[in-house]
């Protein structure tokens, strides 16, 4: 049975040479595609950093 589509948007975005091989490599041992894992990074990241940006904001 496939999977149900999921509510997505498209993101391009370049990377340097050297991030793209780490992420395949990444990829290639993780055995995860590079959709996920840049989707499980950025989650992280906002996870990590948007309570201090929303006290930035609020002192602007």
């Amino acid at each position: 049975m496939p999977q149900a589509k999921k509510d997505a948007k498209n993101f391009g975005c370049k990377l340097d040479r050297v991030t793209f091989e780490r992420l395949e490599e990444f990829c290639s041992i993780s055995g995860q595609n590079k959709t996920l894992v840049v989707e499980r990074a950025i989650r992280k990241y906002l996870d990590e950093n948007m309570e201090m940006m929303r006290e930035v904001a609020k002192k602007l």
